[in-house]
C-alpha cells in the first residue's frame, strides 16, 4: 500500500497527533511541513516548527518499508536542518510501521527516538477505541478484509462525525477513502461509494441521523441511486440538504445544478450526512 503521503497528510493536517501518538512534550501550537535539504538534495518526510522559536524542532521520518540506512539519513537530517536553522534545538524521530523494520542503527539508536505504530495505535485503541486517528488507521492494519468492508462505513462515521474541524476531518476521510480503495483495488469507485453510503443506516443512532427527517426516503434513494443519473443525485442532493437544514438558498442551489459528474455527486452526498451547515460542502 502507498503510505508515505498519506501519513504525511494525517500529521500535517492535525501536528498535535504526533506527540499524542508518541508521547514527547508538546511545545505548544505548531505546523508540520516537508522540508528540502539542500545540501543534500533531500527532502525530509517531515519537520515540526513549533510557532515558539524557543522549542525544538522536531524532524520526523516515516518507515514503512525496511531500509538499513535510515538512521543514518535522519542523522544528517537533523545536522543540517539545525546548521540552517542558526543552532536551534533539534530532536529526531521514527515512526516505524512495525518493529520488525526496525535496524536499530549503533550509536544512533542513542539518538533519535524511535516508535512502532502499529503499537501506538494499539494504545491508542486501547484508551480510546472511538478515536478518529485509529479510524483512519483500519485500512491498514486490519488484516481480515471481510471484516474490514463490513465495518468501512462505521470508521468513515467515526471520522467524519468527529469533533475535529472540518478542513481537518475532510483531509482525514480523503486518506481513509484512498487506503480503502487500495485495499480493495479490484473494486470499482462505486462499489467503494457503495461500502461508504452503507454508513447511512446506522445514523439513525446518531444526532445526525435523528435530525434526517425524511431518512426513509432518502436511504432508498442514495442507495437505489448509486448507478443513477447525474439529475437524480442533484435531486436527492437537494431532498437531504433540506430534510436537514430547512430551505437552500438560490445560490447553493444553482451551484448544485451545474454539476456534472455523478461520482462527485456522490461524494456531495456523503458529506451531508456529517456537514453542521450546507457552508461547510467542500465542491
Amino acid at each position: 500500500m502507498e503510505t508515505d503521503k498519506q501519513v504525511y497528510a494525517i500529521f500535517e493536517a492535525h501536528p498535535r497527533w504526533m506527540f499524542e501518538l508518541t508521547g514527547l512534550p508538546w511545545p505548544g501550537e505548531c505546523r508540520f511541513a516537508s522540508v528540502e535539504l539542500k545540501a543534500i538534495s533531500r527532502t525530509t518526510d517531515g519537520v515540526i516548527y513549533p510557532e515558539d522559536l524557543a522549542a525544538s524542532l522536531t524532524v520526523a521520518e516515516f518507515q514503512f518499508q525496511y531500509d538499513s540506512t535510515i538512521y543514518n539519513r535522519i542523522v544528517i537530517e537533523m545536522s543540517l536542518l539545525q546548521q540552517e536553522n542558526s543552532g536551534r534545538a533539534i530532536q529526531g524521530c521514527i515512526i516505524f510501521l512495525t518493529k520488525s523494520l526496525d535496524p536499530r542503527t549503533e550509536p544512533w539508536i542513542n539518538v533519535v527516538r524511535v516508535f512502532y505504530l502499529d503499537e501506538l495505535i494499539e494504545a491508542v485503541s486501547n484508551r480510546s477505541p472511538n478515536h478518529p486517528l485509529v479510524a483512519v488507521f483500519r485500512p491498514v492494519f486490519t488484516k481480515n478484509r471481510d471484516e474490514l468492508e463490513k465495518e468501512a462505513s462505521k470508521y468513515y462515521n467515526q471520522i467524519a462525525e468527529s469533533d475535529l474541524p472540518q478542513d481537518v476531518r475532510l483531509k482525514l476521510t480523503d486518506v481513509f477513502v484512498s487506503w480503502i480503495e487500495q485495499r480493495f483495488s479490484e473494486k470499482g469507485k462505486k462499489e467503494i461509494e457503495e461500502m461508504l453510503i452503507g454508513a447511512l443506516p446506522s445514523l439513525r443512532d446518531t444526532q445526525s441521523g435523528k435530525d434526517l427527517i425524511q431518512i426513509g426516503k432518502i436511504e432508498g434513494k442514495i442507495e437505489g441511486k448509486i448507478e443513477g443519473k447525474i439529475e437524480g443525485k442533484i435531486e436527492d442532493l437537494l431532498m437531504l440538504l433540506e430534510s436537514r437544514f430547512g430551505s437552500i438558498e438560490p445560490a447553493l442551489r444553482e451551484r448544485l445544478a451545474q454539476l456534472d459528474s455523478v461520482d462527485r455527486a456522490n461524494r456531495l452526498l456523503l458529506q451531508v450526512l456529517t456537514i453542521k451547515s450546507p457552508g461547510e460542502l467542500n465542491f
